[in-house]
């Protein structure tokens, strides 16, 4: 029997080494883009080779270290990856960390391995059951490896083969009942999600008889181990695996004292989790006497050998990341690197981020510093002081290492994490220098780029941008393209060029497609959602019948543009734009096409303010399109998003260069103008209901009530300082309420409007 499929029997268990939120070998709270994927290249052959494009922090962890290799100008070969076996954020190949739940076929090959020789011997069948469990504090871990229902059946096949030819063996029928019972434990005890997993009762073998041949004792108390090492009865367990280790005649003698260190191993991070009692003590001496014990096996055996590091990555986590990252940034790649890299990205998932950028391995702290400025972008809002002084930190760390080493490896972090006026100038010159032939060149100059726009030097980002693209755009994967394109749309000095930039070909990793696919397809296209923050945040509304008007504009924003623009004009009052608009609008509505008459048709002033106050209830589609300052979204009927975003710590992009300075100062009156509206309801209502009150004749009015009542349900409360029943939309949708009710009791809209809101 091989210990090295043997060793897996009693899988070991994932668990968190911090309370560290982390989002496996990856940056937390991942945005997702159809046009450049946040989390990995689109091949990562070519990737690992050394054709990084642009590298972002968001990526996850493990093209981080690619990069890393191919930076230091060590690219992993077509056959290195293979070895890897990459898997989305982690390596492929198993290891001891990486198999928190289990979805393999391991216990219906068991199953149908055992279904024909049960059946000989009237044995019920079993039904599938499940492997995953469930730790004290919620964490998920295997509790039976998918080798220990191989090692089982190749085991069976043996003992099978000991009975007589033809003759159901009861000595066998008993191995099987005795296996069946070591699985019935894997299965944990059904409980609340939320409540302590109860004390299990071990399901253990049925007795044997005294005359039981010795193999089937061996097996027997081999079998009982195993029921209570899956029970969570590691106290037992260990007992009797050491018991079987001083067995010198049983088969499974040479196993069983590194089955008895795993018992210790599993105590510790199920019997003691971390930050719960009993102390931490008392689960660091399990750990370090595993640990002695599998050193002391660690010579003869492979096994031994890899679960000693577990052990020490559990005792000390961050001497063990160091070990590695020493190893992997040092050593040849060899057969042991997927295991070690497998077990790196790990611990870089469970220690804290202040730990891993403060590291002295530079493989950790290249890694750690380049996803430093996603990890600050997606917290700004929350104007985290320790993630603020974790990236000055890091950039005084990366100085350093650039001082030192003058490696353009260093530069690219650098610049990442930089903001407007942080870079030297001896730094600005170095990067400016970075050989077009680096792997990080891309990188660098998407950065220097970047930096240009923010320190409002446009004109200069954008001659290198089109330097850059006219000799190296062909080559880029669609990703990076992309990437540079969202630049130039910025520093564009014409609104030509401004729309020329627009257009994106989709990401084929976000298509869909798998990773390392054969190339996209050109032609598809679309606009990512920085034209529209541009369009609709810094375009005033004098630009915007200019880009209406632009043979360039994207057919597919035509319609979405034109209604965004009515809105803005119906709410604004203009009277002029709005009805340079309303056919466009009431093209597609043929519903509500009388009511973009009854605007033209209406008086100016009062009548007009009216007849759009009614295409806007019964329009609810049409909204004005805002983004703030942050570029979120805001919604014109949610209060909790809705108004004013000052005071956010973190910058959108500035304003594309094409437009004048003039140009920019009435977007941004127009901006705040609509960003202190009040919410949609609240705008129309005293229109709609100083006017519904005289009109009783008019069907409209009863019509323009309903659908005031219904918006009122879809709006977004103020919040939890302001009782629902007393805020302003409230009030309105009972008065509208009321007011259909009792002017227009026979109308169809009346007899829809049951409730209010």
């Amino acid at each position: 029997m091989r210990l090295s499929r043997t060793c897996s029997l009693l899988a070991s268990a994932l668990l968190w080494l911090s309370a560290v939120p982390a989002s496996a070998s990856g940056d937390d709270f991942y945005r997702t883009s159809r046009f450049a994927s946040e989390f990995q290249p689109a091949n990562a052959e070519l990737f690992a080779a050394g054709k990084l494009g642009v590298v972002p922090g968001s990526y996850w962890r493990l093209y981080h270290y690619l990069a890393y290799q191919a930076a230091r100008g060590r690219p992993l070969n077509k056959q290195q990856v293979a070895a890897l076996k990459i898997d989305t954020w982690h390596v492929g190949t198993a290891s001891e960390w990486n198999n928190a739940t289990d979805d393999s076929p391991g216990p219906s090959s068991w199953l149908a391995a055992r279904a024909p020789l049960a059946a000989q011997l009237g044995l019920p069948s079993v039904a599938q059951f499940d492997v995953n469990a469930v730790a004290t504090q919620g964490d998920p871990y295997l509790n039976c490896h998918p080798d220990a229902f191989r090692q089982a059946g190749l085991t069976m096949a043996a003992r099978a083969a000991l009975a007589p030819a033809g003759k159901p063996d009861p000595w066998f029928k008993l191995w099987l009942q005795g296996q069946d019972a070591v699985f019935a434990n894997c299965e944990e005890p059904r409980h609340e999600w939320d409540k302590p997993v109860p004390k299990r009762v071990v399901k253990l073998p049925p007795p044997l008889p005294a005359d039981a041949p010795a193999w089937l004792r061996q097996d027997h108390a081999y079998q009982s181990a195993a029921a209570h090492f899956y029970a969570r009865h590691f106290d037992q367990a260990r007992t009797q695996f050491l018991d079987i280790a001083r067995d010198a005649a049983s088969p499974w003698h040479a196993l069983a004292p590194y089955l008895a260190a795993r018992t210790l191993i599993r105590k510790a991070t199920l019997d003691f989790p971390l930050g719960e009692q009993p102390p931490a003590r008392a689960r660091l001496d399990a750990l370090a006497q595993a640990k002695k014990e599998l050193d002391a096996l660690a010579q003869t055996s492979a096994p031994a050998r890899q679960m000693a590091t577990l052990a020490e990555a559990r005792l000390d986590p961050a001497a063990r990341l160091a070990s590695l990252a020493r190893a992997l940034d040092n050593d040849p790649f060899g057969p042991d690197t997927a295991r070690m890299l497998s077990d790196y990205l790990v611990l870089m998932d469970k220690l804290p981020r202040s730990v891993t950028m403060a590291a002295q391995e530079p493989l950790t702290v290249w890694i750690a510093s380049m996803q430093a400025d996603a990890v600050l972008e997606q917290w700004a809002s929350e104007r985290s002081l320790l993630l603020q002084a974790q990236r000055v930190g890091a950039l005084e760390t990366l100085r350093k290492s650039w001082l030192k080493q003058g490696d353009a490896l260093w530069l690219a972090p650098l610049l990442s994490l930089a903001r407007a006026n942080e870079l030297s100038t001896a730094e600005r010159s170095a990067a400016a220098a970075v050989p077009a032939g680096h792997p990080l060149y891309q990188t660098v100059q998407y950065h220097l780029a970047r930096l240009a726009l923010a320190e409002q030097q446009g004109e200069r980002a954008d001659k290198d941008l089109d330097r850059l693209l006219a000799s190296q755009g062909k080559q880029m994967s669609v990703a990076t393209s992309n990437r540079f394109l969202a630049l130039k749309m910025i520093s564009a000095g014409t609104l030509d060029d401004f729309l020329r930039a627009a257009p994106r070909r989709i990401d084929p990793l976000e298509r869909g497609e798998a990773i390392d696919a054969p190339a996209a397809r050109t032609g598809e296209s679309a606009t990512d959602d920085d034209f529209e923050v541009a369009v609709w945040r810094h375009l005033p509304m004098a630009r915007l019948k200019v880009l209406r008007a632009h043979p360039l504009l994207p057919p597919a924003f035509q319609a979405r543009l034109e209604e965004s623009m009515l809105a803005r004009a119906l709410i604004a009052g203009d009277e002029e734009t709005a009805l340079g608009l309303l056919d466009a609008v009431a093209r597609p509505r043929k519903s509500t096409a009388h009511l973009y008459q009854r605007y033209r048709k209406a008086q100016s002033g009062a009548e007009r303010k009216l007849a759009g106050a009614l295409i806007l209830v019964n329009t609810p589609e049409l909204h004005p399109a805002l983004f703030d300052k942050d570029e979120k979204k805001r919604y014109w009927g949610c209060r909790k998003e809705w108004g004013d975003s000052a005071g956010m710590e973190r910058q959108g992009a500035p304003a594309p260069r094409f437009l004048s300075a003039q140009q920019t100062l009435d977007a941004v009156k127009e901006q705040d103008a609509l960003l202190r509206l009040p919410l949609r309801t609240e705008f129309l209502a005293p229109t709609l209901l100083a006017w519904a009150r005289t009109r009783p004749a008019d069907e409209e009015a009863p019509k323009a009530l309903h659908f005031l009542v219904a918006s009122t349900r879809m709006e977004c409360p103020y919040g939890t300082d302001v009782p629902e029943a007393q805020q302003l939309r409230a009030r309105y949708s009972r008065e509208a309420y009321e007011v259909a009710h009792k002017y227009y009791p026979a109308s169809k809209w009346t007899k829809a409007t049951r409730y209010y809101y």
